[in-house]
């Protein structure tokens, strides 16, 4: 009999490491789970940065500034979220340095900016601030000239990094979302 309490305690060790076994491999992949949106950068998009795909430089026309439809793809935990923005867009040559990109966002108080080609001036019809043909302040109540907007061109393509800046401010702040 001297048996029984080695069997008992070697049964108890091997039933004591299958359910360390077990439960280690159900409690990993939930703490794998929880935490992985801590581990992903916030505000990544669907082309793995946080840049939007402006569509193809080649069908933008040559010196004229032009309203593009872009969708940011943003990710806060697991929840991703797409909003659709727009950009005004002007190619003046084939270099990266021709490309002028810029937000159609009022910096007074976030109004829709419109291109008035006639004039060549950009035009706020909230409050009638006036911008120039670089985007630069002319007359009104803006504090500031347009906003300009980080891009990159990648095989072709305007990519474009979307910001939100804070309005009624003479200097260019970037909202952190």
């Amino acid at each position: 009999m001297t048996n029984v309490p080695d069997r008992r305690r070697f049964l108890s060790i091997c039933t004591a490491g299958l359910m360390t076994v077990i439960g280690t491999l159900i409690v990993v992949p939930v703490v794998a789970f929880v935490t992985s949106p801590l581990r992903r950068r916030k505000g990544t998009a669907a082309a793995g940065d946080d840049f939007s795909d402006a569509g193809a430089v080649n069908l933008i026309p040559v010196g004229t500034w032009t309203l593009l439809p872009i969708e940011i793809v943003r990710q806060d935990g697991w929840d991703k979220t797409r909003q659709s923005r727009s950009i005004w867009a002007r190619v003046d040559g084939n270099s990266p340095d021709d490309v002028n990109v810029l937000s159609p966002i009022c910096p007074h108080l976030g109004c829709p900016i419109t291109w008035l080609a006639a004039k060549s001036d950009f035009f706020c019809p909230c409050h009638g601030s006036i911008f120039n043909k670089t985007g630069s302040f002319i007359s009104g109540p803006s504090p500031r000239g347009m906003d300009t907007l980080e891009f990159q061109i990648r095989d072709g393509h305007l990519w474009v990094r979307w910001q939100d800046f804070r309005t009624g401010l003479k200097e260019k702040v970037a909202v952190e979302l």
